[in-house]
């Protein structure tokens, strides 16, 4: 048996400038940091003639090109999958808004290379998944949470014109980090969504050049982020979340709802709270709030989730003969 451990992700800035119809005419990039909540997958050898995947279903077929589900369908066309148990389990659940499709081709790739005795390089394993999602998959999303989630980590990700991409660590010391962590919640808002369409409308809007005036600024948020982060100034990290979500709402009509907009009033109104933003793409998944620990600590309750920066990526946690 073998089994992969692949970190989910939170996006402080620069979301929706890694989409290619932005990148790839004025670069892109965004900060996010992996977190302890992740996607494992466990492979084993099973039945010399059949294939098992298990996910939210179970499902027990003869031949790849059965499987329903549409990644490891995909990857099936790559890969020998017959005689494999594969069995995915996570600690959140899809269309959160944290990065768990990207989390699963990731882990699922990581695990199948590592299967067969290969060794990818994070920037390779990134690449790879990013290449299965967006063109062979044809799935209207950008880059970041494959690097985000291969390479784990608090980190800048630039998406270059050229469709290369660049990984700069940010280093702060594990003082920080934990004060950040206790600074920072997860608030879970409405049901779990699918992020294709709100992200096809925003690839669409982002290649007329009347709305790319909110990708270039919200671009331009980054490198701010960035610096309040190294000073682990809460404040200006809320502030920043909220001139972000201000500017991505623009990008499509199911990025916000009035549910949304009143929860994020609702926490803004607190004391102490100092900024949020949705995760991912948008229309539901979790809140990133941002405010003053104590004031965090009181949020608290069963839609709440507290998070710790995570370092390793995505990972082989087990291995036998």
């Amino acid at each position: 048996m073998l089994g992969v451990r692949t970190p989910f992700r939170i996006s402080f800035s620069g979301g929706s400038t890694d989409l290619p119809a932005f990148y790839q005419k004025y670069g892109g990039k965004v900060i996010s940091t992996s977190i302890n909540k992740y996607m494992y997958h466990f492979i084993h050898r099973f039945d010399s003639k059949m294939i098992q995947i298990k996910y939210s279903e179970t499902e027990l077929v003869d031949d790849a090109k059965k499987i329903k589900h549409k990644i490891v369908n995909k990857i099936g066309e790559y890969y020998d999958l017959t005689g494999l148990d594969i069995n995915s389990i996570a600690d959140i659940p899809k269309g959160s808004g944290l990065g768990s499709s990207s989390a699963y081709t990731v882990g699922l790739l990581n695990g199948l290379n590592s299967n067969l005795g290969f060794t990818l390089s994070k920037d390779d394993l990134a690449n790879l998944a990013a290449d299965l999602e967006i063109n062979k998959l044809g799935e209207p999303i950008g880059k970041q949470d494959h690097y985000a989630t291969a390479f784990g980590g608090l980190n800048k990700i630039e998406f270059n014109k050229d469709d290369t991409v660049t990984i700069e660590k940010i280093d702060i010391d594990d003082q920080s980090k934990k004060f950040l962590s206790s600074s920072l919640s997860l608030v879970k808002i409405g049901p779990s969504r699918s992020a294709s369409k709100i992200l096809k409308d925003q690839s669409q809007l982002m290649t007329e050049d009347k709305n790319t005036k909110y990708g270039k600024e919200i671009l331009a948020l980054v490198d701010p982020m960035i610096d309040a982060i190294r000073r682990c100034d809460i404040k200006e990290i809320g502030n920043l979340l909220n001139e972000n979500w201000k500017l991505k709402i623009n990008l499509s009509d199911g990025v916000s709802s009035k549910d949304i907009d009143q929860m994020v009033s609702s926490l803004l109104d607190k004391p102490g709270i100092y900024g949020t933003k949705l995760l991912g793409a948008g229309g539901g998944g979790y809140l990133l709030v941002a405010g003053e620990p104590n004031s965090i600590k009181v949020l608290n309750s069963d839609d709440c989730l507290s998070v710790d920066f995570e370092n390793s990526g995505s990972t082989v946690i087990f291995k036998d003969n």
